[in-house]
């Protein structure tokens, strides 16, 4: 999992003080974890990686008047549902020895040989829950989709790991090749051509 840091300073509670912060052009935080609550903000130049993206990173968070820093992952980011703009954002403390679940971005790779023979290639999940420890957390789960041909399919099943465990049934769909309307169709479309050409052989 990739690091990132992010420096942050310390705020009092209170819708006060948060709207003050946003109108500076700040963001403000939190960060909860066993036994620990603590407010501050950061600016939007220095979260937006950690934003703007599906990826998950293990964030070093250094905050003001905290000597040691502070391993954490990103939990919830609040928007504005008119404005679009970011309101909040939630963090959470990483205990390295407990498990943590977090959504994963699946990635695939390769070309099915369904779609060299016309087929069409499906993508159904863009991300999975995986349970696992910090350290064994994957930044993404990848699969090859190259043998994959019409009427294949890819599962959950198929992507066990024994460094984490995907919560989802073992037979859910993730990725699949499909008949296109023209295979489906060409074939009666070329009945028809031989049909009528046999017609024309009898009038003749």
């Amino acid at each position: 999992m990739k690091y990132i840091n992010i420096y942050g300073y310390k705020r009092d509670f209170g819708k006060k003080a948060v709207r003050n912060i946003r109108l500076s052009g700040n963001i403000p935080c939190i960060l909860y974890g066993k036994n620990i609550n603590i407010p501050f903000y950061s600016s939007l130049e220095s979260l937006r990686k950690i934003i703007y993206t599906v990826e998950i990173y293990n964030v070093v968070l250094k905050i003001e008047g905290h000597d040691k820093s502070i391993n954490a992952i990103r939990k919830e980011i609040q928007f504005d549902p008119v404005k679009e703009k970011i309101l909040h954002v939630d963090f959470y403390k990483i205990d390295k020895s407990k498990s943590i679940t977090l959504e994963i971005p699946v990635k695939s790779f390769g070309r099915p040989i369904g779609v060299t023979k016309g087929g069409e290639y499906y993508s159904t999940v863009r991300k999975l829950k995986v349970k696992t420890s910090i350290d064994n957390m994957p930044e993404y789960i990848q699969f090859n989709i190259d043998s994959l041909d019409i009427g294949d399919k890819i599962t959950v099943g198929d992507l066990y790991n024994n460094q984490y465990t995907i919560l989802h049934p073992s037979h859910t769909l993730i990725a699949n090749v499909k008949n296109t309307r023209t295979i489906i169709k060409g074939a009666p479309e070329e009945d028809n051509k031989e049909k009528e050409k046999d017609d024309k052989t009898k009038i003749k």
